[in-house]
């Protein structure tokens, strides 16, 4: 008797392995034995999803590259707007048209070296519409994966092999690929100032149904969980230095081998940093933000004394109003890549300008210091509340 196909999401399949389903490794696919098998109806197959669909440019993005999704639409990706079989008939027609290859580096899965075939999704970005409209889905393996989000990456300790693997696959050099990095970032920060529209009528016109994608808040804290388990399955306690302000401290200690920097030197350097305009003009501002919030730069949660960028204006004679932007400022510095020493150099001098509660400091070229305000410090929302 011919096999009954099932369609079985990945997180069900232990049940249906006790209803009596079975797994064809050849076909990646769970099976009845026989027909009529009741406890596995739930699980009968849908048609097949068609190889191309609707629209579908599966010359659209190709090859590797860092892929960073706007954090208005984190969390919103295929996977979490279909149900849990339509995944499971997507995921089966993109590894099968990929003919089990990574559509990247070419490579199979490889449970030795934990390497699996992952869907990716490819956008189109409408600026003047603020479209992100979904043009094609991609077959990555788990390290070319992780090279698309890159973010994830670094918070996670993955930054080094995300790194060496899109050097590996693109033949970029060193140098090459982190200009690479930095300008995908500045992308993903243009994009993540406004709000994106998904369109996912790729999907629809395949008779796939689309449920409508989690709330904002939702997407922050299912973020924050998902930081939480990667750190709870083995990445190290702290985060990586493009991702948080070093601690402030009086001087910044180096290794015997390691260079010390020259006042001459972190001026020039404070120079570069701060001599970029503000995103909404004048000065760039710093600040030590009062409550936590989640970073839309590296996927983690903020807590004092982390420095943010901050927006100053006078209210009145004698008072400011300091506004913090919900990103940390040590990302800029990372944009400049300065040399090790020089930037914890930059990041621990402007720590030690902010001792001052209430405090926002700028750097004055002139007169080669810190300039600071104190007044009202805000996010400019709500207070919030306890990290979840």
């Amino acid at each position: 008797m011919a096999r009954v196909w099932l369609d079985v999401p990945f997180a069900e399949k232990d049940e249906a392995k006790a209803q009596g389903a079975r797994w064809d490794p050849a076909a990646r696919r769970w099976f009845a034995p026989r027909q009529g098998m009741p406890g596995l109806e739930r699980w009968a197959a849908l048609p097949d999803i068609p190889a191309l669909l609707p629209g579908e440019d599966r010359a659209f993005g190709s090859g590797l590259f860092v892929d960073l999704v706007p954090s208005s639409c984190w969390f919103t990706n295929v996977r979490s707007c279909v149900a849990p079989r339509d995944w499971e008939r997507l995921r089966r027609m993109i590894n099968g048209r990929a003919g089990q290859r990574c559509e990247a580096c070419g490579r199979g899965e490889d449970r030795t070296a934990r390497r699996w075939l992952e869907a990716h999704e490819r956008w189109e970005y409408d600026e003047e519409s603020a479209v992100q409209r979904l043009r094609r889905l991609v077959c990555l393996c788990t390290d070319c994966h992780t090279v698309t989000h890159f973010g994830l990456a670094e918070i996670n300790g993955k930054r080094s092999a995300a790194l060496a693997h899109l050097r590996s696959v693109t033949g970029m050099s060193a140098t090459a690929a982190e200009s690479h990095v930095r300008a995908a970032f500045a992308l993903w920060r243009e994009r993540s100032a406004r709000e994106w529209t998904l369109d996912l009528s790729m999907l629809t016109g395949a008779g796939i149904t689309v449920v409508p994608p989690p709330s904002a808040p939702e997407r922050e804290r299912a973020a924050w969980r998902t930081v939480r388990r990667e750190r709870a399955a083995g990445a190290p306690a702290a985060p990586p230095v493009t991702a948080r302000p070093a601690a402030p401290s009086p001087a910044v200690r180096e290794t015997p081998s390691a260079r010390t920097v020259s006042e001459e030197e972190l001026a020039r350097a404070l120079d570069t940093v701060f001599g970029r305009p503000a995103p909404g003009g004048g000065p760039q501002w710093i600040a030590v933000p009062r409550w936590p919030w989640f970073c839309h730069m590296c996927d983690t949660h903020m807590r004092p004394p982390d420095i943010a960028v901050a927006s100053v204006t006078e209210t009145s004679q004698g008072q400011w109003r300091i506004v913090c932007r919900p990103c940390e400022w040590a990302h800029l510095v990372d944009d400049f890549a300065l040399p090790g020493p020089v930037h914890r150099a930059v990041l621990a001098s402007a720590a030690e300008a902010l001792e001052t509660p209430q405090s926002a400091a700028t750097w004055d070229p002139g007169e080669r210091r810190f300039r600071t305000v104190t007044g009202q410090l805000t996010d400019g929302r709500q207070e919030r509340g306890k990290l979840p």
